[in-house]
């Protein structure tokens, strides 16, 4: 995510990270990972509202599926990624799908 977040900041995009995780959490995660360069928002009360909106709220365990998304200016979903929780989401397409906005 901080590779996407360097090449977004050209095309005049934003990488946030959303969970359903508390503030508390993220803070450890974050600190865990060294720090990260993009915003990181808790979705945690109501919890998974915002993953609820778009629909990768998993109910059974409490949690987003893990998921991107690209958002143009107009709010506009312009790519949704779905993959599973080991599985590495390919930075090179989600890249390509940034510099389109530009």
């Amino acid at each position: 995510m901080n590779l996407l977040q360097e090449r977004s900041s050209a095309g005049k995009a934003q990488v946030v990270g959303i969970t359903c995780d508390s503030v508390y959490a993220l803070k450890a995660w974050a600190d865990d990972l060294g720090g990260v360069s993009f915003p990181l928002c808790a979705d945690f009360w109501p919890h998974g509202a915002v993953s609820s909106a778009y629909g990768v709220l998993n109910t059974e365990i409490g949690r987003p599926d893990r998921s991107i998304f690209v958002i143009d200016r107009e709010g506009v979903i312009r790519y949704i990624d779905l993959h599973q929780l080991r599985e590495v989401p390919d930075e090179a397409e989600i890249a390509e799908e940034l510099e389109k906005l530009a």
